[in-house]
């Protein structure tokens, strides 16, 4: 019986250039301390710069609050939102009695219209009567 030669490599040691391959823990944890430093002084130099521009364009302060927010009306101007004009109403109302109700497109080409449900009624009854 002949004894061939494991060809494996599990019991080797790793190469040279592998060798050294180690995380530099330490090398990382500096980085992220010192990109945080660096991070946190552009941060106060940002805002030092906003507040001396902000009190260069402004020297008195802040502009007080209007008396007049919260009005219905300031000088001629309407501030109602638009959620709360009668406007919408009387145009919903106007466009559901046209839906439901009957009346003359155009009297001379006698055009007529009809409600919504009795149009949908005639149009369903005509589709079923063409089925064979």
């Amino acid at each position: 019986m002949s004894h061939e030669p494991s060809h494996s490599t599990e019991h080797l040691p790793p190469p040279e250039a592998q060798a050294d391959e180690h995380v530099a823990s330490f090398k990382i944890v500096a980085v992220g301390v010192i990109a945080l430093l660096v991070f946190g002084a552009a941060t106060v130099w940002s805002a030092r710069i906003l507040d001396r521009t902000a009190r260069t364009l402004s020297p008195a302060g802040p502009l007080p609050v209007g008396k007049e927010i919260g009005k219905p009306e300031i000088g001629i101007v309407d501030q109602t939102p638009f959620e709360t004009t009668r406007g919408s109403e009387k145009y919903r109302r106007e466009a559901l009695q046209r839906l439901n109700s009957y009346g003359w497109v155009d009297p001379q080409k006698g055009v007529i219209h009809v409600p919504i449900d009795k149009a949908i009624d005639q149009l369903l009854s005509q589709e079923q009567g063409k089925k064979p």
